[in-house]
């Protein structure tokens, strides 16, 4: 068969496999896209759907509604909310922890990309930016070249294909079709005086890079031309040629230290993922407890001012009768009105500050308010944490436990691992590049061949083609071997000895980063302990207080029933015992706080609060954590 006749056919073959293949995955999880889960949705297997690595994957919109568990703690316009519910939809619904969960497959997606060959991206990646990753189109022209007409014609020397960048094989085909004519002012050497030529030509590469360093290049090519020159031997010819290439560096460039580099990095970018967001994740959980805390104090203020006003008010109205009957001086009146006025404004301002703190919460704990949501309003159900219940580890064990868990120390270790490879990679640059390169690249030659009597004219033609050019390409009648090396020698090498003590420079930096990290983390851990101190004290303190101001206010009314007290000093000690039941919830708010932010310093604030990290990825919390040092009812 003629080579023109099989293009047409391998055409429409190839069509007819690709438009048989199934079209790219719909999607991978559930309807609810969770970047944290779906990490491995560039499926990009080449067979057998072919299609595949060339469309895009299919990433569903985020879900933008509210757990399920946030609608069923709202019963009759009450949202009853214990600590451990409010971590679980932080859990669920805190849009800062989802914005998190996109590193880890931003992470997934760099380890897909160094491995067909890219440079990282970062687990932070530039939005409506590019990163340009190792192209092959060079590599590719280049190999198409390797087999064009000219290098038919055959031969001389040895033929280095370059370095192909490692990993994914490209290949590809090139077709082109030609029609010329060209007029001759002699006909002693085509015999005619205008030559007209007609050249249909094909070719096909296959390239591909190995972490080694090693390059491998292989093509095929062919034309048929035929001409009105009654010179030719062949009319129409149709040469091939087959070439398989190959280029190894055996000193810059060489091994998977000096190829590998991104790779390396986009699997320690994975850890760094992972530790990034347990670092949101507990920074979101302690701020979670924080505001629920905050909470607990603010409602706390309003009972308190409840209670100073009632208690106010019933004195008004006493003071009011005894006025009436003449037992006690107007002024008393006027002194208790005023003082049920300021308890109005205090209230009013504890139950605003009440109702704004609940809005926090709910803007933590959902994903949108909806109406339901801004309707509710938040009971909650968990009471400040007793320090009689609460376990605090000393303070060598704190120190040890945060210079193992704290994010921001095993983030730094991971940028001097980083660098590490970096260094690697660079002390490979500065050897001299010694390459070692071989080609393989028989060529044929055949076609219609004019027989000719002594006398020249034609008498016959003996047919070829195709057939017999593969035939002998897989015989190698006519072949060509070359073998070589090249040695390339930078004389002083200064831009690699730039970059190599760049690279050294950064590396001590990082460790001094790393160490300054390590003494703010033992600085955080002891000023936590100090706060866990004090809170307590102040706790205790904060009781004894409102023991004595109780008392004493108890004291006076029953001197103001008596007659030997008035209502001034009544309310001047009423005002002393709301101070003290102020101070003591601020007091419990603080030792709450303290607590929390020691497990922040320690690195702990998970297992402080019984949180998996794979529920916490995932978002499907199985059950509530459970909250140490919190009594089941409050």
């Amino acid at each position: 068969m003629k080579l023109k006749t099989i293009w047409p056919v391998m055409g429409i073959a190839a069509l007819s496999l690709l438009l048989s293949a199934p079209p790219a995955r719909a999607q991978v999880g559930s309807t609810a896209f969770n970047p944290a889960t779906a990490a491995n949705f560039a499926h990009t297997d080449w067979f057998p759907h072919i299609f595949s690595p060339y469309t895009a994957p299919f990433i569903p919109e985020p879900k933008m509604s509210n757990s399920e568990l946030l609608h069923s703690l709202i019963i009759n316009g009450r949202l009853k909310l214990s600590l451990s519910d409010a971590i679980a939809l932080a859990l669920q619904n805190n849009l800062q922890i989802d914005v998190a969960r996109y590193s880890l497959a931003y992470a997934q997606t760099d380890i897909l990309r160094t491995k067909a060959g890219g440079t990282t991206r970062g687990i932070n990646p530039a939005l409506f930016g590019s990163v340009t990753a190792f192209g092959v189109t060079s590599t590719a022209t280049a190999a198409a070249g390797t087999g064009n007409a000219g290098g038919i014609a055959g031969g001389g020397g040895a033929t280095n294909i370059g370095s192909i960048p490692c990993c994914d094989p490209f290949a590809g085909v090139s077709f082109g079709w030609d029609h010329n004519s060209s007029p001759l002012n002699t006909i002693a050497v085509t015999g005619v005086p205008v030559v007209s030529t007609q050249t249909s030509s094909l070719t096909t590469f296959f390239g591909k890079g190995f972490l080694t360093g090693t390059s491998i290049v292989a093509a095929v090519s062919g034309f048929r031309q035929s001409t009105t020159s009654l010179g030719t031997l062949f009319n129409p010819e149709v040469p091939a040629r087959f070439e398989i290439g190959f280029n190894q560096p055996l000193l810059s460039g060489f091994g998977y230290r000096a190829n590998a580099k991104y790779i390396r990095i986009a699997q320690n970018d994975v850890h760094e993922a992972n530790s990034t967001f347990r670092q949101t994740v507990m920074s979101v959980v302690a701020q979670v407890a924080d505001d629920y805390y905050q909470l607990l104090y603010y409602r706390q203020n309003v009972r308190v001012a409840q209670q100073a006003l009632a208690y106010d008010e019933h004195l008004l109205a006493d003071d009011q009768k005894q006025v009436q009957i003449g037992t006690m001086a107007p002024l008393e009146v006027v002194q208790a009105e005023s003082q049920v006025a300021t308890d109005q404004q205090n209230l009013i301002v504890a139950e605003t500050n009440y109702l704004q703190q609940q809005e926090v919460l709910k803007t933590e704990l959902s994903k949108r308010v909806d109406p339901d949501l801004a309707a509710a309003h938040i009971e909650a159900m968990t009471p400040f944490p007793s320090p009689q219940i609460v376990n605090i580890p000393p303070l060598q064990v704190g120190l040890q436990e945060a210079q193992k868990y704290r994010p921001e120390i095993e983030q730094a270790e991971i940028n001097i691992r980083n660098q590490d490879i970096t260094i690697q990679q660079t002390r490979n640059a500065l050897l001299p590049a010694f390459n070692v390169f071989g080609t393989y690249a028989p060529t044929a030659l055949s076609g219609n061949r004019l027989l000719r009597s002594s006398t020249g004219k034609v008498i016959g033609i003996a047919p070829g083609g195709l057939g017999p050019s593969l035939t002998q390409l897989l015989h190698a009648a006519y072949p060509d071997y070359s073998f070589g090396v090249t040695l390339q020698i930078p004389i002083r090498n200064r831009t690699a000895q730039a970059d190599m003590a760049t690279a050294l420079l950064q590396q001590r930096q990082l460790h001094e980063q790393l160490q300054e990290t390590r003494d703010q983390v033992a600085q955080d851990v002891r000023t936590a302990e100090i706060a866990v101190t004090q809170a307590r004290a102040q706790i205790n303190a904060a009781q004894k207080a409102v023991r004595l101001a109780l008392l004493t206010l108890q004291d006076e009314r029953k001197k103001l029933e008596l007659g030997e007290s008035t209502t001034l000093n009544v309310i001047l000690t009423e005002e002393q015992y709301d101070t003290a039941l102020g101070n003591q919830a601020q007091a419990y708010d603080n030792y709450a706080k303290a607590v929390v932010q020691l497990a922040q310093a320690t690195g702990t604030t998970l297992r402080w609060f019984h949180i998996q990290l794979s529920q916490a990825k995932s978002g499907q919390i199985s059950g509530v954590p459970n909250i140490p040092g919190a009594p089941s009812q409050p």
